[in-house]
């Protein structure tokens, strides 16, 4: 009677596995690229949902990407480092993070999956040196010393709102414009100045 039952456990853990593994391999045909999502990754795959969350199905295994590793999905990517864990980055936000350079870029790895701010009428990632926004005035990252300051002024809520522009040269340093002013930043003496 023992021996039956534990078989009959082994056989219900198999067969929960399996139904499992089926829901989160975006293996459906020959055709496709055969994916697995494990770890680190496959941890935060499944607290999205697998291939019905906000990632879609996968679109490679995963690679080693500049000290970490990366796999891509229908909709985005989730990115790994021992440091930072596993965020996925997806949609505009994703497209922008992209297109600065990915981990390689001023932001570095994502610390964060996406988040709503606070009055709910944007969408953000962390990053190590800043973040993205995604909002009703366009998609744009802000760091580094903007990013400080802006932070100091009370994001979003404060009198700057959103970003507008991704930051842009002066002959002076840098500048960064958004919904009412921006801030800039010298060069020569560190220092920001806001309108």
């Amino acid at each position: 009677m023992n021996t039956i039952r534990a078989i009959s456990g082994r056989v219900a853990l198999t067969t929960t596995l399996a139904v499992l593994s089926l829901g989160l391999a975006a293996c459906d045909s020959t055709e496709e690229p055969c994916c697995w999502p494990t770890a680190g990754i496959g941890t935060r795959y499944a607290e999205l949902s697998g291939p019905t969350g906000p990632l879609g199905g996968c679109r490679s295994g995963e690679h080693d990407r500049d000290s970490g590793r990366v796999q891509d999905f229908q909709h985005g990517a989730i990115y790994w480092t021992a440091k930072t864990g596993a965020w996925e980055v997806y949609g505009l936000i994703e497209d922008k993070y992209v297109s600065m350079g990915g981990p390689t870029s001023v932001l570095r790895w994502p610390i964060s999956g996406e988040l709503s701010t606070p009055n709910g009428l944007a969408r953000f990632n962390r990053f190590e040196t800043g973040n993205i926004y995604h909002s009703p005035v366009g998609t744009h990252a802000v760091y580094g010393g903007i990013f400080g300051e802006w932070a100091r002024q009370g994001y979003e809520k404060g009198r700057l709102g959103f970003p507008t522009t991704d930051e842009y040269d002066l002959p002076t340093g840098r500048r960064m414009d958004f919904e009412h002013g921006w801030i800039e930043w010298n060069a020569t003496t560190g220092q920001l100045t806001t309108g």
